[in-house]
């Protein structure tokens, strides 16, 4: 089975089990947001409205052992004997839950869930990486500050939508992958620049003024 279908698989249990909560709520799956000043694309697996507050929910599908430290960017999976590196899932999507929290203009309590399918979560002090075995349990026993109403539940699911957009997570893929490669370049140019002090795309001398430097020719410029 390749990786995207046993994440599929995985976002199908951990729907099927919110759909189990009796308190009303809205689920939206496959959220994409695409930040405007980097265009970036952010892909949430679920964002689930409750009255305890906006749970936003990163599902992984991990078999074997999972070895994580909290802070740090990688965790390590083995599968009989055989280790490999794996991004912190925490990171990213804490990362997905400040979008949302902005969106919804700090209002209402909005809380990031790691869910480990498997029912494999390892041991960490942060208690939001937990097993789906836990999840309901999780959700209904959250310390609310303030119950969310059915209209307010409503008027999120509202506001999420309008401000998502509708990508595949194949484009999602390539989105990342393309940005990075943006990245990449960027950061080679702006090495040659402080090196040679030539502008890397019209060879025009660069020059500095505070800490920005620009080409005193072209369009191109950066902050050091």
């Amino acid at each position: 089975m390749s990786k995207i279908s046993r994440g599929k698989k995985g976002e199908e249990k951990v729907i099927s089990t919110l759909n189990k909560d009796k308190q009303y709520h809205r689920i939206i799956n496959d959220v994409t947001f695409i930040n405007d000043n980097s265009e970036m694309s952010h892909q949430v697996d679920h964002i689930f409205i409750h009255p305890h507050g906006v749970f936003v929910i990163e599902t992984k599908n991990y078999y074997g052992e999972i070895n994580a430290e909290t802070g740090e960017p990688f965790w390590l999976k083995t599968i009989n004997g055989k280790t490999e590196k794996i991004h912190n899932p925490l990171k990213q999507n804490k990362n997905h839950t400040r979008i949302v929290k902005r969106l919804l203009k700090n209002q209402f309590e909005t809380i990031s869930v790691v869910v480990f399918v498997q029912n494999n979560a390892p041991y960490l002090a942060d208690d939001n990486v937990i097993n789906l075995s836990d999840l309901l349990l999780f959700i209904d026993s959250y310390p609310y500050q303030k119950l969310i109403s059915k209209n307010e539940i409503d008027g999120i699911y509202k506001i999420i939508k309008e401000n998502s957009t509708n990508i595949s997570k194949k484009e999602h893929v390539e989105n990342i992958s393309y940005l990075k490669q943006i990245n990449h370049e960027i950061k080679a140019e702006i090495a040659y620049a402080l090196e040679s002090r030539v502008c890397p795309r019209c060879d025009a001398k660069i020059v500095q003024e505070g800490d920005i430097f620009h080409c005193s020719k072209c369009d191109f410029k950066f902050k050091f």
